[in-house]
C-alpha cells in the first residue's frame, strides 16, 4: 500500500509539473517567455514577475498590460508635486526615517529631477522620472 501511494504521488507531481510547463509555454504571447530579455538572458534582470520592458512604477507587460498602454497611447501627466508625493509614500512604506525626499524640479527637457537626501540634507541619490511613462532611473 505504501509503495503504491508513493508511486501515485510521484506520478501526480510529475503530471502537475508537466501540465504547468505546457501552460506556461502556451502563454508565450509576446515570444519572450515569462520575462523580458535582460542583462541575464531570457530570464531577465528582475526575475519572473515582470513581463514588460522599462514600464516603470511597477506596471506589467504582456497580456496583463492595460489596453491603453499596449497601444502606446498613454500619458500619466506626472507633475513634480505628484512625484514627490509618490516618493514620500514609498519612503514611508519602507520605514527608513533617515531618508527624505529633497528638491523635486522639472528640467529643460521636461523630465522630473528628484533628489533623495538624508535628514541633514546630504544627497543620497538623484533620480530622473519620465512624466509620461513614470519610468524612474538614477541620474548618471
Amino acid at each position: 500500500m505504501k509503495r503504491t501511494t508513493l508511486i501515485l504521488s510521484a506520478v501526480s507531481a510529475l503530471a502537475l509539473v508537466g501540465l504547468t510547463t505546457m501552460a506556461i509555454a502556451d502563454d508565450d504571447d509576446d515570444g519572450r517567455g515569462w520575462c523580458p530579455k535582460g542583462k541575464y538572458g531570457k530570464g531577465g534582470e528582475y526575475g519572473h514577475m515582470h513581463r514588460g520592458e522599462h514600464m516603470g512604477m511597477g506596471f506589467m507587460g504582456g497580456k496583463h498590460m492595460a489596453r491603453f498602454m499596449k497601444d502606446g497611447d498613454f500619458d500619466l501627466k506626472l507633475t513634480p508635486e505628484r512625484v514627490k508625493e509618490i516618493m514620500e509614500g514609498k519612503l514611508a512604506w519602507r520605514g527608513n526615517d533617515n531618508l527624505k525626499v529633497g528638491e523635486v524640479t522639472l528640467d529643460k527637457d521636461g523630465k522630473i529631477i528628484a533628489q533623495l537626501v538624508t535628514k541633514d540634507n546630504s544627497l543620497v541619490e538623484t533620480f530622473v522620472v519620465d512624466p509620461k511613462t513614470g519610468f524612474k532611473g538614477p541620474m548618471r
